[in-house]
């Protein structure tokens, strides 16, 4: 089939439904279809359930001759099983027609419905299991899974349970995509050993703390105890290659956020794509896992290619790309469909220009508080409305969180044999669909294709990488490491001015497994001159690496009193960007810009565009700053006019404080704010602890029915002793 807008249609009642042909008879109905049923679709009892009266249509595997599959593949392992290129060679045939597997995370090991038979809330509401079921590393470590105790008895582990549940999904046609929410390793690392072996339990990505990326990197005196989480993962991943099961593996995604260690706020660009880097490299390579793809995944929405590429491991190391979107607090009408398509469209042009399969990893509806809403949802048909915007596109998939319980779902439940949450009917709609792919027609078995490497030469810049969120600054002379895949014969390192020009070379010496070492020489920083420039990795005349490099401006003097003067950022909105991780709903952006001030210093302007219910947001890492010494926040401040919500928030001990600034945006005078910590509100009513503060941002919410492209400014943020 090829991509084609289609319309969205209304599905027809027919007679007998079709079940999964696994599981339920075919020439049987659903209970529920069997019982005389008073109430109509919608209609909800008193506590909010609705019974499902839409029947399930058969639906019919996907013949292979349907499909453009490809009979060579370039990815990221060449030595990939025959299974794991068939796959992605499958995904790519999907990409190309009209169909889009639908994925629901946890579908086999979490659901709302605990008294049901099945492992699946999918399977209850229709009959059938996701295309694709996600997973998380964290269910080997004990995080969001466990054992009973006569599991334990019998001395199954973790690995061995999970690598069971998801090879018995993998033979129902589902296909399989592990997340990775990895613990703070500095946190594993204070806990110590016990029996010699490091405890990962215990959800820590979102603790920030500890400077990880660049500990844990080749070097870093964290990377023994990451290499032993890495060689956890590769245990349960040779499990599933024995049983001759692919996964795609998500590795540190939503990487332009705040919320994770692993974020834009805590690591550089080039140390974001080393670890990247290495943990595959380490996985294929060193532990021979074969049967892993590889899925990078920022945050959306997606502004544009240039931004997509700030944090790309590079096509050697990718083979799926991918967005997470959330749809939060759906109107009857709003611009969330809208920005979806245009994510999609950005998307889908890298993806084609770089020869990669393309998909949506979280899509869901998040509501204030929960997940999805039990009842009052604005747009029951909603997941036949996405599935309406990514049908056109290069779609290989989209994916759904969890369900873990009935306040914490991303998909429609039952609770009964008849009746469910407020959205079953329409769900059964949108598995009616001819678009949309269930596991009942997956088979993917008879499809061959030759796996190629995506690059048969990359290499990449490993040292010294020292800056958190920020270029690399080398003021003294310095000697530079990298390393190449792929039989390099010369090696060179160039150095470059701001506007491009060449200002020095210099050969690299080769060492052991495609390691190269060069010096940055007194010589070159005299040549360089004080300036923003760069460095390039050449290889055989060919550029495999670029990073951006401050040369002979030293580290600003550090002042735990101010957040930012803006002073430090060489005139360079590229290093202002790389110091302020952004957060934005769909339909927004915010693009945080330096300003030069009549004195000649600088000041930053808050360049925003907001759609009706949206956000836009700027996150600077403080690294859990003392202000002991102080009991105010200050700065310079120039409204817009505009009257839209303006938000100031420090986040403490995980939890964030806020101080609302409307009042002062509906006038244009720039003025002096002094904002007494005691004034900033806690999201969870916490007391805000001024001694360990993780993050500053300011944020631009809508105040209003129509789209707003404005500015603020603000200048000399820092704290004071007021009172």
């Amino acid at each position: 089939m090829m991509k084609k807008i289609w319309p969205l249609t209304l599905s027809v009642t027919l007679g007998l439904c079709a079940a999964s042909f696994y599981a339920v008879p075919a020439t049987c109905c659903f209970a529920s279809d069997t019982q005389v049923v008073p109430q109509v679709s919608g209609t909800k009892a008193a506590d909010g359930y609705v019974v499902r009266t839409r029947k399930v249509r058969e639906q019919k595997k996907i013949a292979l001759s349907e499909l453009s599959l490809p009979g060579e593949v370039r990815i990221s392992d060449a030595k990939a099983t025959a299974k794991t290129a068939g796959l992605y060679a499958y995904l790519k045939g999907i990409g190309a027609s009209d169909y889009v597997l639908y994925g629901h995370q946890n579908d086999w090991h979490h659901k709302v419905d605990t008294k049901s038979s099945n492992p699946s809330d999918t399977y209850d509401v229709v009959g059938d299991y996701p295309a694709v079921a996600g997973f998380d590393v964290q269910a080997v470590e004990g995080g969001d899974f466990s054992l009973t105790p006569e599991e334990k008895a019998a001395g199954l582990t973790l690995s061995e349970k999970l690598a069971n549940i998801y090879t018995a999904a993998s033979k129902k046609g589902v296909i399989l995509t592990m997340s990775c929410h990895m613990p703070n390793f500095a946190l594993v690392a204070s806990r110590g050993k016990t029996d010699g072996v490091y405890d990962y339990t215990g959800y820590s990505s979102p603790d920030t703390s500890g400077d990880v990326v660049r500990r844990i990197l080749p070097g870093g005196d964290l990377n023994e105890v990451y290499r032993g989480y890495l060689d956890m993962m590769a245990g349960f991943g040779q499990r599933l290659q024995k049983a001759d099961v692919p996964v795609i593996c998500r590795l540190f995604h939503e990487n332009d956020g705040s919320w994770f260690w692993w974020g834009a706020s805590y690591c550089s660009p080039a140390q974001y794509k080393n670890l990247y880097r290495y943990t595959v490299e380490y996985l294929r390579d060193q532990k021979g896992i074969h049967n892993f793809l590889y899925a990078y995944s920022p945050g959306g929405p997606l502004h544009s290619t240039e931004d997509y590429l700030t944090r790309y491991p590079g096509d050697a190391y990718v083979d799926v790309v991918v967005f997470d979107m959330y749809h939060r607090n759906p109107l009857p009408k709003d611009s969330f469909m809208d920005s979806l398509g245009k994510s999609l469209g950005v998307l889908q042009s890298f993806a084609r220009s770089h020869d990669k399969v393309m998909a949506g990893t979280e899509v869901g509806i998040l509501t204030d508080g929960a997940a999805m809403a039990r009842t009052g949802n604005a747009r029951k048909d909603w997941f036949r409305e996405v599935l309406q915007v990514f049908s056109p596109y290069d779609t290989a998939y989209f994916m759904t969180w969890s369900n873990n319980n009935d306040h914490d779902f991303d998909q429609p439940y039952m609770i009964d044999n008849r009746r469910g949450h407020e959205m079953v009917n329409e769900f059964v709609d949108f598995y009616n669909e001819p678009q949309s792919v269930f596991a009942s027609q997956v088979d993917y078995s008879g499809v061959k294709a030759q796996a190629e490497a995506a690059q048969a030469v990359c290499g990449y810049f490993t040292a010294p990488l020292r800056a958190v969120n920020a270029y690399e600054r080398y003021t003294e002379p310095v000697r530079i490491t990298a390393r190449t895949l792929g039989g390099v014969q010369k090696a060179e390192v160039l150095y470059r001015r701001q506007d491009g020009s060449l200002a020095g070379r210099e050969e690299a010496s080769a060492g052991d497994h495609g390691q190269w070492t060069a010096e940055l020489s007194r010589e070159d920083l005299a040549e360089l001159g004080q300036t923003v420039g760069s460095a390039e990795l050449l290889a055989d005349g060919r550029v495999l690496d670029r990073m951006k490099v401050i040369f002979n401006e030293p580290e600003p003097a550090q002042n735990p009193m101010v957040i930012d003067d803006f002073s430090g950022y060489c005139g360079d909105n590229g290093l202002l960007k790389a110091a302020y991780a952004v957060n934005c709903g769909a339909g927004c952006s915010v693009e945080p810009l330096l300003k030069t001030e009549n004195d000649g210093s600088f000041g930053l302007d808050f360049q925003y565009v907001l759609v009706p219910n949206g956000y836009a947001g700027i996150v600077r890492n403080l690294k859990k700053a003392d202000w002991s010494a102080a009991d105010a926040l200050q700065f310079v401040f120039r409204p817009d006019g505009r009257g839209q919500r303006c938000i100031i928030q420090l986040n403490s001990h995980g939890e964030d404080f806020e101080v609302d600034l409307s009042a002062l945006t509906k006038g244009t005078e720039e003025q002096v704010v002094t904002l007494p910590f005691a004034r900033f509100q806690g999201k969870q009513h916490g007391v805000f602890d001024k001694t360990k503060v993780s993050h500053f941002a300011i944020y631009c919410n809508a105040a209003g029915n129509e789209a707003v492209s404005s500015d603020l400014h603000f200048a000399n943020i820092h704290v004071i002793h007021a009172d």
